[in-house]
């Protein structure tokens, strides 16, 4: 599988644990979006289990199995 072009990330932890790692990718030129893993589990997406280890791999696997988060603008201004 190739490699997501992660432009940014956002690493949340609840309670000194792993919490929500969102990351701010772009599928081609122009089509940038914040998609995000959490510890709350949601059909169809892969989330945060208690061992989840915090790694460029992990980012990679939220990039494309994470859900889309509509507030791309707030959570990335930058862009």
């Amino acid at each position: 599988m190739d490699m997501s072009n992660i432009l940014e990330s956002r690493i949340e932890f609840k309670n000194g644990k792993l919490f929500r790692v969102t990351v701010l990718v772009e599928f081609s030129k122009g089509d940038v979006r914040a998609i995000y893993v959490d510890t709350i589990p949601k059909d169809g997406y892969v989330f945060l289990l208690a061992s989840t280890e915090l790694n460029a791999q992990l980012l990679q696997n939220v990039a494309n199995y994470g859900a889309e988060r509509p507030d791309k603008n707030d959570m990335f201004p930058k862009f």
